[in-house]
């Protein structure tokens, strides 16, 4: 399988695989969205709370918010030396500490370590009201999608690359495509990875234009969701379906 970066900025990264089947696509897919761990609120204590959100919706709402990820740092909780029980090697903490009339936003949670935060700061987390407050601490581990999706670090999927052969040129595939991928009766090529072989212009022009998915040929976004850059997503993605893949030969032999 050959890779090639077509797009890429810090939110989202588009990749040319080649040579490569659509069963690989989607393991690489699903490792994107299951097998890359991120930090997440796990505990709460809830110190006090007469906010309008019962302490479990509250709770659920902080483990909700994507926080940064040093993926360098920190260690899932089952492979840190102290077996689970939560040190500075694996547990992120935060004190959240407000009182009403005021809105909580997520940038409101004061982190001990600068380096885990709220990825966006207004995230809206409880409106108080005159007399109402909120005073809680929360912890953070690294953990993955499969354990649940508020680990998981983006959306990821693929298409296959299109082909398209314009027969006859007309100025009608230029409003007909929803896409915008044609452009005065021609395709555009900064705007061929748009295609999403719906194939509009070949039901409208059935004699001017061919659409074309190339089999081997792969086009697979990965959207981060801000914990991790869209590139580390990708990377650490292999790395961890290459190690699911040999544990998998070790318990066939």
């Amino acid at each position: 399988m050959n890779t090639k970066i077509l797009k890429e900025n810090n939110e989202k990264i588009v990749i040319n695989l080649t040579n490569t089947n659509f069963e690989t696509a989607n393991s690489i897919r699903r490792s994107c969205i299951n097998n890359v761990p991120t930090m997440a609120i796990e505990d709460v204590h809830i110190l006090a709370n007469n906010s309008a959100l019962y302490d479990e919706i509250l709770a659920h709402r902080l483990g909700m918010i994507p926080l940064t990820t040093d993926l360098k740092t920190y260690n899932k909780l089952e492979d840190c030396k102290c077996k689970s029980a939560g040190c500075a090697r694996c547990t992120a903490e935060f004190v959240l500490e407000a009182k009403g009339p005021a809105t909580v936003y997520s940038k409101d949670l004061v982190p001990t370590d600068p380096s885990i935060k709220p990825v966006f700061d207004e995230m809206p987390v409880v409106k108080l009201f005159e007399n109402q407050e909120v005073r809680l601490t929360a912890k953070a581990c690294l953990n993955n999608g499969t354990y649940h999706t508020k680990h998981s670090p983006c959306n990821a999927y693929y298409q296959f690359y299109p082909n398209i052969k314009v027969l006859k040129s007309k100025k009608a595939l230029d409003d007909i495509c929803p896409r915008k991928v044609f452009k005065n009766g021609a395709v555009d090529k900064d705007n061929l990875l748009n295609c999403n072989l719906c194939n509009a212009c070949t039901d409208a022009f059935p004699d001017s234009v061919t659409v074309e998915p190339e089999e081997n040929n792969i086009l697979l976004t990965i959207e981060s969701w801000g914990q991790l850059a869209p590139k580390t997503i990708y990377n650490t993605a292999i790395t961890n379906l290459i190690s699911d893949l040999d544990e998998f030969k070790k318990l066939l032999k």
